[in-house]
């Protein structure tokens, strides 16, 4: 019922979505305790492992945060959906029926997407009894960014499971939904994602381990290259002319560049963006240098957890291209997650508060789905395609 509800509720209510995991954690725990036999757990206890330590050093920063309520209260928070994420990753081993699973995502997806174009059509018609805010097209990124990460390797899931013709009548109607919609940051990240995906469905191991390497790069350089662009007033200049709101996020950036330089070891404080001096002082009308966090996961890990937080940051997400490189999947599905990760890792650039609980629980839910997904594919299918060789 949750893969049944995931899709419609990023439609409607967004921030239920924290509600909605929780609950699937719930069940998720139940079928981890009641499962026999041993399960792989390497890369999870890894995951854990980076969790804790970065959960750890957020509820310390609270020592020296400049709003040290908020930081223990978001640490608390982070405790219980980092539980709730890793229970369902643990979970997604423990499916009996992967291809059952699978029929629910799609009629949820399906429903999500009829419910988005309704809700523009009727402009915020089918959305307005669910929120007291003026209707703005843009209440419906959230949903199109979630469309667009597990579109994919749904897709392929579906093709590996039998279906023909569904699955790319299914990804046309989702594609054209996603273009129609305004979130800008779905459509990029999207069309971005194909030449990776096309990538590692040629040469995974390589691709995967080069694109970890990359974040890894560009988490740890983020105040000397994403903190820049604002300081330019050519790139200033062109964000605006291709969105009204791009000029304003690069200058957001380099207003948290210029606070990480203050203090780029300790940070300010878990989820004390928000409580940045000056942050709350115009920029331009309407525009404040720091609207509640940076629009940046790099650079909101720098400022508010220093250079530990955005190293446990950067292994986490090599970690993430690392277990798509080993993972035992066949190619097409592969190269499908690796498109997924792309997007999931575009948005956390470009848009999301990286702490906010829906995006955590939209994510930790996607990742519970593709490998559940994943289950569909028989063994053999699986050593055919790899030779024997390892993964």
């Amino acid at each position: 019922m949750a893969a049944l509800l995931f899709f419609p509720l990023l439609v409607l209510v967004p921030r239920g979505v924290a509600a909605l995991v929780t609950v699937a954690g719930l069940c998720g725990g139940g079928l981890v305790l009641s499962a026999s036999g041993p399960r792989p757990r390497t890369v999870l206890a890894a995951v854990g492992a980076l969790l804790g330590c970065l959960l750890v050093w957020g509820t310390a920063s609270a020592i020296w945060s400049v709003d040290w309520r908020r930081s223990l209260v978001v640490a608390v928070r982070l405790a219980g959906i980092f539980a709730v994420g890793l229970i369902l990753t643990d979970a997604a081993n423990c499916i009996k029926s992967a291809r059952r699973l699978t029929f629910f995502f799609l009629g949820g997806l399906t429903l999500g997407v009829a419910m988005a174009a309704a809700d523009l059509v009727t402009r915020g018609g089918l959305g307005a009894p669910f929120t007291e805010r003026v209707y703005q097209p843009a209440a419906l990124n959230r949903a199109s960014v979630s469309f667009s990460i597990l579109l994919l390797p749904m897709t392929a899931a579906l093709l590996h499971s039998g279906l023909t013709l569904s699955p790319f009548l299914l990804a046309a109607a989702t594609v054209a939904t996603i273009f129609a919609l305004a979130g800008t940051t779905a459509k990029i990240a999207l069309t971005a994602s194909l030449p990776i995906g096309l990538l590692i469905y040629l040469s995974r191991t390589r691709v995967a381990h080069a694109a970890a390497l990359v974040a890894v790069i560009v988490i740890t350089t983020a105040p000397l290259t994403f903190a820049r662009f604002g300081r330019s007033p050519l790139f200033t200049e062109t964000a605006d002319a291709v969105k009204s709101s791009a000029g304003h996020r690069l200058m957001i950036w380099s207003f948290a560049g210029d606070r990480i330089a203050e203090d780029p070891i300790a940070g300010w404080g878990l989820d004390a963006s928000r409580s940045i001096p000056g942050g709350k002082d115009l920029v331009r009308p309407g525009e404040t240098w720091m609207p509640l966090h940076p629009h940046n996961t790099p650079l909101q890990v720098w400022l508010e957890l220093g250079a530990p937080g955005a190293v446990l940051f950067a292994l986490l997400v090599a970690l993430a291209w690392h277990s798509l490189a080993v993972a035992p999947w066949w190619r097409l599905y592969a190269a499908a997650t690796g498109a997924s990760l792309t997007i999931a890792l575009f948005a956390c650039v470009t848009t999301y508060g990286i702490w906010q609980e829906w995006w955590l629980g939209t994510l930790w839910f996607s990742l519970f789905g593709i490998l559940s997904m994943a289950r569909i594919a028989p063994i053999a299918a699986v050593h055919a395609e790899t030779d024997g060789k390892g993964f």
